[in-house]
């Protein structure tokens, strides 16, 4: 994405523009005028949380309005003939899939789960949730592979699958795996948007199972995610299980997943929170074409 070759300065700069006032500014990042000025002086101080939340910021003020165009068109990308059976090929692609899905959540360095993935015993000095995380992501991704691609069985998507989904995930990570959350959830950086109400989950699930499972176009795709991530159903993992419901629906579609990473991480959460709040998509069916694209060199 363009906006990760700019400084953190720069933006903040654009980002002043914007806002005139320094104290406006402030107060979107979340921080005191003090430590805007201190940023100024010694950028080397801002940590990694906070420049994600310039990044979003800077995404929501000054690139979204350009993107937020119904009319604009994008051509989709199908599988390409012969990835499914070319492991040099199909095998890094899901590595970077299942690597960005967890750099988009967490903070794991890609060198640990490379030990994870590779590795034949747990890597030393990391704890057991990280492995699992890392394991269960990959092996989730390949075996979704495995099935829809390497012996066509198209994944139905139905309630009892996205339970199964999220088990694959959160298994020997978060207790209650598979079961709906009875409890309000909060959704990080997607802050401002309220979630389906705990006693609401299951109804509104099995309608977008209704509405939604059968979606064959990117368009359709995008949309029916940003509406799976609103639900949020679940605890935690949802968005882990969200983008593998896209893996699914576009395999099972014949078309290339996007990947969604630490790259066009801040445009994601910026185009989902937009598609949320005010109901264009626009900009995030423009992201994921972007993303189908540029799926980690696949296509370059």
């Amino acid at each position: 994405m363009e906006y990760n070759k700019i400084s953190v300065i720069d933006k903040i700069d654009r980002l002043q523009n914007v806002f005139v006032y320094s104290t406006k500014l402030a107060e979107a990042v979340g921080i005191s005028r003090r430590t805007l000025l201190n940023w100024r002086q010694k950028p080397e101080s801002i940590s990694a949380k906070f420049k994600l939340d310039i990044d979003v910021l800077y995404c929501q003020h000054l690139i979204i309005p350009e993107w937020d165009d119904p009319r604009k068109t994008f051509e989709a990308i199908l599988l390409p003939d012969d990835m499914p059976h070319n492991e040099a090929i199909f095998l890094p692609f899901l590595r970077r899939l299942s690597y960005g899905t967890i750099k988009i959540e967490t903070n794991m360095a890609i060198a640990d789960f490379d030990n994870i993935i590779d590795g034949t015993k747990l890597p030393k000095n990391m704890d057991r949730q990280t492995f699992h995380e890392g394991f269960n992501t990959f092996m989730t991704h390949k075996q979704l592979w495995q099935r829809i691609v390497e012996h066509g069985e198209p994944l139905p998507i139905t309630v009892e699958n996205i339970k199964t989904l999220h088990i694959d995930f959160m298994r020997g990570i978060y207790d209650n795996a598979g079961f709906f959350s009875t409890k309000i959830r909060v959704m990080g950086q997607l802050d401002g948007v309220q979630t389906t109400d705990p006693e609401d989950i299951d109804e509104e699930i099995h309608l977008w199972v209704y509405k939604e499972a059968k979606a064959v176009t990117l368009e359709a795709i995008a949309k029916a995610h940003a509406y799976f991530i609103l639900i949020h159903p679940f605890g935690d993992g949802n968005g882990r299980v969200g983008r593998a419901l896209v893996m699914a629906q576009c395999l099972n579609a014949r078309l290339m997943p996007p990947v969604f990473d630490g790259k066009n991480r801040a445009m994601y959460y910026a185009t989902m929170k937009h598609a949320m709040k005010h109901g264009r998509y626009a900009p995030l069916i423009r992201l994921f074409h972007e993303a189908q694209r540029n799926n980690g060199g696949i296509n370059e």
